[in-house]
């Protein structure tokens, strides 16, 4: 059974930057001049984007409650393509983490979460999806109640290359002393719910090439947001329907396609989109 609305309720005692007055400091000048650019991410990205996480926490290294940002630490690195004289702290090299609150009402004494939700820009912009090739499912979803909550602001440092292979990071800022560090800031929260199921659904044929009760893939994107993933394969043209089915959060709305809200019982967002042979029209939000 769906939890009660979320209104959540945590004082600037608990989540403010008063709990810590600033990073932790790597000494000295880097010494690596020149020497980040380039630098490919790890498998594994920080946690940047503040979260709410229901439930049990799927993902390594993360540490949720947890009631301020961890900042990182170590030495930054300069040289990469955005620009090469600024330093940063570099997913797959430092570590650091937002703040992420639990959503769950037993240890937070609260009601339930609300949010909005949001589809890869893949689906809302010019891509075309081909058939035979991989169509990357992607779905956020962002607490809609204004809870202030810090992160890092994490920006991609190779803009000419894909983003896949890019590096990314958050900007290090000399203190006049010899010591670096970075700055959280308030961002807006997003949600996770590990309940979260998917399907894919051929609508011409009523065929499913993803059952439903499938599971997404949990992952923290390279700008450190958590989100739910599919790598979607298909081998006819046509339209399909995607829908994801999310038990432990009201959706109170959507960027493209529609969503539905259940009083008892799991919302759901959906989306059409076309695939087509090659060339020709790109996807199209339907409904």
């Amino acid at each position: 059974m769906k939890q009660t609305r979320l209104a959540i309720v945590i004082t600037a005692a608990l989540f403010g930057a008063a709990l810590f007055s600033g990073a932790v400091f790597a000494k000295g000048k880097p010494d690596n001049p020149g020497g980040g650019g380039g630098h490919e991410p790890g498998g594994t990205n920080n946690l940047s984007v503040p979260t709410i996480m229901i439930g049990t926490n799927p993902f390594t290294g993360v540490t949720c409650p947890l009631l301020a940002p961890t900042y990182p630490t170590g030495t930054p690195l300069d040289g990469y393509e955005l620009d090469p004289l600024l330093y940063y702290y570099v997913q797959g090299v430092h570590t650091w983490q937002a703040e992420c609150a639990s959503g769950d009402p037993a240890e937070n004494g609260v009601a339930s979460v609300t949010a909005t939700a949001e589809w890869g820009d893949n689906f809302g912009g010019d891509a075309k999806l081909q058939v035979g090739k991989p169509l990357r499912v992607e779905v956020g979803l962002f607490d809609d109640t204004s809870l202030q909550m810090s992160g890092f602001d994490v920006v991609k440092l190779e803009p000419s290359k894909l983003d896949r292979e890019s590096a990314y990071g958050t900007l290090a800022t000399e203190d006049g002393a010899g010591g670096w560090s970075a700055t959280a800031e308030v961002l807006p929260a997003r949600v996770f719910d590990p309940a979260v199921t998917f399907s894919v659904k051929n609508v011409a044929t009523g065929v499913f090439v993803v059952p439903e009760g499938s599971n997404p893939t949990a992952e923290i994107n390279a700008t450190g947001k958590v989100v739910y993933g599919y790598n979607l394969r298909v081998s006819e043209v046509g339209s399909y329907e995607i829908t994801f089915v999310i038990p432990n959060v009201d959706i109170t709305g959507v960027d493209i396609g529609t969503y539905e809200t259940v009083a008892d019982g799991p919302d759901t967002v959906t989306l059409e989109i076309d695939v087509i042979a090659g060339g020709g029209q790109s996807n199209k939000p339907s409904r």
